[in-house]
């Protein structure tokens, strides 16, 4: 039997592919980092959208309530 040899996944960076098998140890780390990295900011920006939605509905229902009050 023979054993079949996995590939590592090719990172594409700014243009440009990247066999990772190539890589350095400390290239590797660094995309690594820069993956975690976009990861947290997509997820604060998704964040982000949520509470701003919130904010819109607050400041809506407040905006009704004074309208209330002004009547």
């Amino acid at each position: 039997m023979t054993e079949e040899k996995k590939q590592l996944p090719v990172i594409s960076y700014k243009g440009k592919e990247y066999k990772q098998e190539d890589l350095t140890e400390p290239q590797s780390y660094l995309f690594a980092q820069i993956l975690d990295v976009q990861k947290k900011e997509n997820q604060a920006k998704f964040t982000l959208d949520q509470i701003l939605a919130m904010k819109q509905v607050f400041e809506e229902r407040l905006q009704g309530e004074l309208n209330k009050t002004d009547e």
